[in-house]
C-alpha cells in the first residue's frame, strides 16, 4: 500500500521536533539517476501534518532509496533562541551516526544531501543546525545542495503580523489577538534596534547572515522559489538574500511565481516545482551523471 499523504505515520519520531524516514532493505529499488542520500527537510512555523506529508510522499516517490531527515518548527522557538537550538539537536545527531556508520562521507567529493528550507521557520531550523553542527565537530555542515522555498525574510511589520496572525482562526480570536501581535512586533523591534547592543541578532537577521556564511555553510548549488503573492515573506527581501549569496560564491538560481501565495508554489504548479527540485540536485551531481550516463 503506498503511504498516506495525510499523515507522518511512515516516519519515526526522535523528538517532538526531528522525526526520520529509512527505506528498508526489502523496498530499495533499482534508480536510473543519482539520488540524495539524504534529504533534509526543514518546514515552515507549526505546519500541519497534512501538508508536510505531501512533500515528503513525493520525495519517496522521485528519490525512493533515500532517508529523510523532518525538522518541525514551533512558533514559540523564534523567541526562544536556546530552545530553537536544542530543538536541532537530535537531527545533527543523527546526521552525525550517518557520517560515522560510513552512510554518508564527512567529505563528499559531490553533495550527498539536499536540503530543502521553508520559510523563516525552516531557515530558523537550518541555520541552527549549521552552527550546531560546526560548534560540535569543528567543521562545515557537509556538502549539499539546498532549496529555499520562501525564504529568509527580514523583519517588516506588514509580513511579521500576516505571519503570526495566519495562526489564528478568522473570527473574534482573531479581531482579539490582533493588537498584541502588532505590539509584540514594535516591542522586538525596538529591542532590537535601539538596544541592539542588549539584545543581540533579532532571529530573521542571523537567518540571513548564517545561511549566507561561507564558514558555516559548504554548498554546491542553491535555488530561491519565491512568489510575489507572498504577504508572509517579502520577495524582495529574498532577492536580497540571493545577491549577497551570488557576492559571496554560492551558486545561486532565482525561480520567481507571480501569482504564488506564500509556502503554495508546489500547488500553484507542482509540474513546474518538482523540476526545479530535480534540476538543482542534478547541478549538484553533475560529474557523476555525466559519467553514469557515458557508462551506459
Amino acid at each position: 500500500m503506498a503511504p498516506s499523504s495525510t499523515s507522518l505515520h511512515m516516519m519515526t519520531k526522535l523528538s517532538p521536533y526531528v522525526f526520520t524516514y529509512e527505506p528498508s532493505e526489502t523496498r530499495l529499488v533499482s534508480v536510473a539517476v543519482t539520488s540524495p542520500k539524504l534529504i533534509v527537510l526543514a518546514a515552515w512555523m507549526d505546519a500541519r501534518d497534512v501538508h508536510i506529508a505531501k512533500y515528503i510522499t513525493h520525495y519517496q516517490s522521485l528519490y525512493p532509496n533515500t532517508t529523510i531527515l523532518l525538522l518541525k518548527f514551533i512558533m514559540k522557538e523564534a523567541m526562544l533562541a536556546p530552545v530553537a537550538s536544542s530543538a536541532v539537536q537530535p537531527a545533527v545527531w543523527y546526521l552525525r551516526s550517518m557520517i560515522n556508520s560510513g552512510d554518508l562521507s564527512p567529505n563528499p567529493a559531490h553533495p550527498e544531501i539536499l536540503a530543502h528550507v521553508f520559510s523563516n521557520g525552516g531557515a530558523t531550523s537550518m541555520q541552527n543546525i549549521y552552527i550546531s553542527y560546526n560548534r560540535l565537530f569543528g567543521q562545515p555542515f557537509p556538502s549539499h545542495c539546498a532549496v529555499f522555498d520562501s525564504c529568509p525574510g527580514l523583519h517588516a511589520l506588514s509580513t511579521s503580523y500576516n505571519a503570526l496572525i495566519a495562526g489564528f482562526p478568522r473570527g473574534l480570536l482573531r479581531f482579539i489577538v490582533a493588537p498584541f501581535i502588532v505590539l509584540m512586533i514594535l516591542a522586538t523591534w525596538i529591542w532590537h534596534n535601539p538596544f541592539s547592543f542588549l539584545a543581540g541578532e533579532d532571529f530573521l537577521t542571523k537567518n540571513a547572515r548564517v545561511l549566507n556564511d561561507p564558514k558555516l555553510v559548504k554548498q554546491s548549488n542553491r535555488v530561491y522559489i519565491y512568489g510575489k503573492a507572498d504577504t508572509m515573506v517579502d520577495w524582495l527581501h529574498i532577492e536580497k538574500h540571493a545577491r549577497q549569496a551570488a557576492s559571496k560564491g554560492f551558486d545561486v538560481r532565482k525561480e520567481i511565481f507571480e501569482n504564488s501565495p506564500h509556502v503554495a508554489h508546489m500547488r500553484t504548479d507542482s509540474r513546474r516545482y518538482w523540476l526545479i527540485i530535480k534540476e538543482t540536485w542534478e547541478k549538484a551531481t553533475a560529474p557523476i551523471q555525466q559519467q553514469r550516463y557515458h557508462n551506459v
